[in-house]
């Protein structure tokens, strides 16, 4: 524990998942806490936070806020909100809840970030520790999952917490370090919310700022940004890689995942043994697989979980056989290079459902492979129209246009032919039409299951 609270005053921005779980580790740990939220609590939370002893207020944030020892933010409360801007001019810490975890948790931490893969490789990883007979605790920014707080609540000081972190999280970082820190791989994203890409990359490699060399670095070999970024982590770089042998970490050798540290060489499994579809499915495994070998865990206790992996919801998801058509949910597909693998990860000629929330990105790559493997595309959300235009632009004619996800199934159900395949492959986030990825993903099941019944019109 380094974060010492006893008699002391904390306030915790943002009532989610996150927040709660922060008030209430702050609480165990002896602080005098109060839950600060711009929107309306549920009277179910307000009833939890009356039992728990928590102070609370809605509706705004209060000068309560500026009367603490420390503030902690929720991921997604942005750092420029007026009230942390008071917190800093009065030299009130502001952490994040990841770092809160980080401070009072004796468990060591496995975190793992990237544009993509980033929940992939922690279920994974973390199915490798559990099959290991650790005591391991999963979740993090992982969706559905459980806040890094929550688990730091109940991790002992043999646990590990195996944690998706996300550039949000790391925007707060002050002393947290993994004891193993992952990064899938580094492309446009965010920026929405990012001035540019430059400061998007910088985040992601933060979460090895604090490294040092009793630590561990899992690197993507084949992504130049990651190297770029991370070429000053002081902690112990092993790699991964598709392309090319590496001499620490995981490659791929004609269809073999091999480990090498120094003269050791070690085949693990053969990628054809995966259930999950795609070669950037191959590389997150590869990733997973390196930390556990840093673990010491075992090859075969590392291909038997691996084997058994069935991936995440909404992650290609297998949502449904209809009329001889396969319907896939890529709801967690938020952004252009994740549609890119996604759509590579298939061989069938396919109808696709694209499209989300504007991020003011580059879709070029993602529009060309639309073009390249579908034979109809049904477009949804703010940029469906420029999404109809590119693809237009690229002689693809086939295009349609929905405004909500059973409007879209039941296009792509008559566009669609037996042997072919469907996919929600958004390329964008949900925010314009959807409460989040899982609502988009819940929704396209939904429609699909009201196609096995006739329920749609």
């Amino acid at each position: 524990m380094k974060l010492e609270l006893k008699d002391k005053t904390a306030a915790v921005i943002g009532a989610g998942r996150s927040g709660l779980a922060a008030a209430r580790l702050l609480k165990k740990n002896g602080a005098r806490v109060l839950l600060s939220e711009e929107r309306s609590l549920s009277p179910q939370t307000e009833s939890d936070l009356k039992a728990a002893g928590i102070e609370y207020e809605s509706g705004g944030h209060s000068g309560k806020v500026l009367e603490a020892d420390l503030v902690v933010i929720s991921p997604g409360v942005r750092l420029e909100l007026p009230v942390l801007a008071e917190a800093r001019k009065k030299s009130i810490p502001v952490i994040g809840e990841m770092e809160l975890a980080y401070q009072l948790t004796p468990a060591k931490i496995i975190g793992i970030t990237g544009t993509n893969g980033k929940s992939t490789t922690t279920s994974m990883l973390g199915g490798i520790l559990q099959s290991a007979g650790m005591d391991c605790h999963i979740g993090g920014n992982l969706a559905p999952g459980r806040p890094v707080c929550e688990l730091a609540l109940e991790a002992g000081p043999q646990s590990f917490i195996v944690a998706e972190v996300s550039t949000f999280q790391l925007e707060s970082v002050v002393d947290f370090k993994p004891h193993i820190g992952i990064i899938t791989n580094i492309t446009p994203d965010h920026l929405d919310r990012h001035s540019d890409f430059e400061t998007y990359a910088k985040l992601k490699a933060r979460l090895l700022e604090n490294q040092t060399s009793s630590d561990h670095a899992v690197l993507n070999a084949d992504d130049k940004m990651v190297l770029k970024y991370t070429s000053g982590a002081g902690s112990q770089k092993m790699m991964f890689s598709l392309l090319h042998r590496v001499e620490q970490g995981t490659w791929l050798d004609k269809g073999t995942m091999c480990w090498a540290q120094g003269k050791e060489l070690v085949p693990l499994m053969q990628a054809s043994e995966l259930t999950v579809p795609g070669q950037h499915n191959v590389q997150n495994a590869m990733a997973a697989a390196a930390a556990a070998m840093i673990l010491k865990i075992s090859p075969a206790t590392i291909r038997q979980a691996l084997e058994t992996f069935k991936g995440v919801p909404h992650r290609l998801e297998e949502a449904g056989m209809v009329n001889g058509v396969r319907y896939i949910n890529n709801s967690m597909c938020t952004n252009a290079a994740a549609g890119v693998s996604s759509l590579r990860a298939f061989g069938e000629q396919m109808v696709v459902i694209a499209g989300g929330k504007e991020k003011n990105v580059d879709l070029s790559d993602f529009l060309k492979e639309i073009a390249e493997k579908a034979g109809a595309a049904v477009l949804i959300g703010e940029c469906r129209d420029r999404i109809e235009r590119e693809l237009s632009n690229l002689g693809m004619k086939n295009l349609h246009k929905a405004s909500s996800m059973k409007e879209a199934v039941l296009q792509a159900s008559v566009l669609a032919r037996p042997g072919q395949l469907v996919m929600l492959v958004p390329g964008a986030t949900s925010f314009d039409m959807f409460k989040d990825f899982e609502d988009r993903g819940n929704q396209f099941k939904q429609a699909v299951a009201g196609l096995k019944k006739n329920e749609l019109p």
